[in-house]
């Protein structure tokens, strides 16, 4: 069996397996910035063949906001998903923080030596930000270690554009925001991202969109048609799927225990944004309303920034779902979009039945599109042309999601409906008189006409 397993992978350069070894991770204290940037750097130097360190942007204090890459082929195949996890968005909330440089660590050590986690990074693009705020992790004061906000005291996740601010273009979008989340705007709309995860600490609970009341992006976009969800977005059951998946593989954040503030209770582990406390300029929302990608907000920890030896518990706690969260964007329906001619259409329209919001095509005419198990209709549109409609089945949301084309190939037809407001014909026969006058001959008499 070795020797044959040895043969394969000589022929064809893949992963053979005759024992699954899992990585141990252990978890020993806080890093600081320039220990968590060195942390990484290791890392990535260890495993070039699949792992890239970068820098997404620099803080408002200039310092680096750093991100890893984990794909197994230098340029993003067609069709494979991208992921990303973003942590440490107030800097006092460094659980998260932790749980990303251990994961960093459990898939660049497991690759190759697992068969769940090489599969997991052989068909998805892993993007991992451990902290999106150092200057806010690093400033200490008389009462705390880290603050929540920046450098310049701003609440990064109250400082993202809204749904107000639909159909500006990037430099409007990003006039006068804080240099954080400028870097992590342009990241987003660089970047066709399928799902992510923000992750903050002061709970544990896993809170999906909106967080924002009363959004009508529907009056600002033509993604967006009109929807009466009230406080849930187009995709509500989506979200509350991806929600469900997080606190389900978590060891006990699926039980729905108290908010750690008050005595209010999260069923099932998750919660509405809205539902829970109003939050205007958050990432999530900006996620979904200026991109393809679906996010989802996990508060990991009642304790902000809890003891150092409390971390190795919230690893354990946390890691199946941290895994099982990645794995869940291989089940998105995806497709190429092409013209008649077989060339990719790029910002082609998807729209889907009983979904009031389209994603767009990349530049290379790909689309991905998350959908819970049902039946579907599905087409393209690209100005006055679209494709012909398609039925798509979802039965699973574990198994790998179906692969469907769309070519542009007819004339874009609208449904209208017309009001007519002319009266109707009137029974009998009418007679037309001399100086103007007409009478109506009914089974009734004589009537005017």
């Amino acid at each position: 069996m070795l020797t044959a397993c040895l043969l394969l992978v000589l022929v064809t350069h893949t992963q053979c397996f005759t024992v699954n070894t899992e990585h141990t991770v252990q978890l020993h204290g806080y890093h600081s910035h320039s220990a968590l940037v060195d942390s990484l750097d290791s890392l990535a130097r260890d495993h070039t063949s699949f792992l890239t360190k970068y820098d997404i942007g620099t803080s408002t204090e200039g310092r680096s906001i750093p991100a890893l890459r984990f794909a197994t082929n230098q340029s993003r195949p067609l069709l494979r998903p991208m992921v990303k996890y973003v942590a440490n968005m107030h800097g006092d909330e460094a659980v998260g923080r932790e749980l990303m440089i251990a994961l960093s660590e459990y898939l660049a050590k497991s690759y190759g030596k697992n068969e769940r986690i090489t599969n997991l990074l052989d068909t998805t693009e892993i993007h991992i930000v451990p902290t999106m705020n150092p200057d806010g992790f690093e400033k200490k004061t008389l009462f705390s270690q880290s603050v929540r906000a920046n450098a310049n005291n701003k609440d990064l996740n109250r400082a993202f554009p809204t749904w107000k601010d639909l159909g500006q273009d990037r430099s409007e979008l990003t006039n006068g925001r804080e240099k954080e989340v400028t870097e992590m705007v342009n990241w987003i709309l660089d970047n066709p991202f399928v799902l992510s995860i923000n992750f903050h600490d002061g709970a544990v609970v896993a809170n999906y969109p909106w967080d924002d009341k009363d959004s009508k992006p529907w009056t600002k976009s033509p993604l967006f048609r009109d929807h009466e969800g009230g406080n849930y977005t187009p995709d509500h059951e989506e979200f509350v799927s991806l929600a469900t998946l997080y606190s389900t593989q978590h060891n006990n954040m699926f039980r729905g225990t108290s908010s750690c503030v008050d005595s209010s209770q999260f069923k099932n582990g998750i919660t509405n944004g809205v539902d829970w406390y109003v939050v205007t300029g958050g990432m999530q929302d900006f996620n979904y309303l200026f991109s393809n990608c679906m996010e989802i907000t996990i508060e990991l920890s009642c304790q902000k920034k809890p003891k150092e030896e409390k971390l190795q518990g919230e690893w354990e706690n946390n890691k199946e779902s941290l895994i099982s969260f990645l794995e869940r964007a291989k089940s998105a329906v995806k497709g190429i979009v092409t013209d008649e001619n077989g060339n990719p259409v790029k910002d082609a329209i998807i729209e889907v039945s009983d979904r009031s919001k389209d994603v767009v095509t990349t530049d290379r005419g790909e689309y991905w599109r998350i959908l819970v198990p049902g039946k579907y209709r599905m087409k393209a549109i690209k100005g006055n042309t679209q494709s012909d409609e398609v039925e798509v089945n979802i039965s699973d949301t574990g198994t790998e999601g179906p692969t469907v084309n769309l070519q542009l190939n007819r004339e874009y037809a609208t449904t209208t409906t017309t009001t007519t407001t002319e009266e109707p014909e009137k029974d009998g026969i009418s007679v037309q008189l001399p100086l103007g006058f007409c009478l109506r001959l009914t089974w009734g008499g004589l009537a005017e006409c």
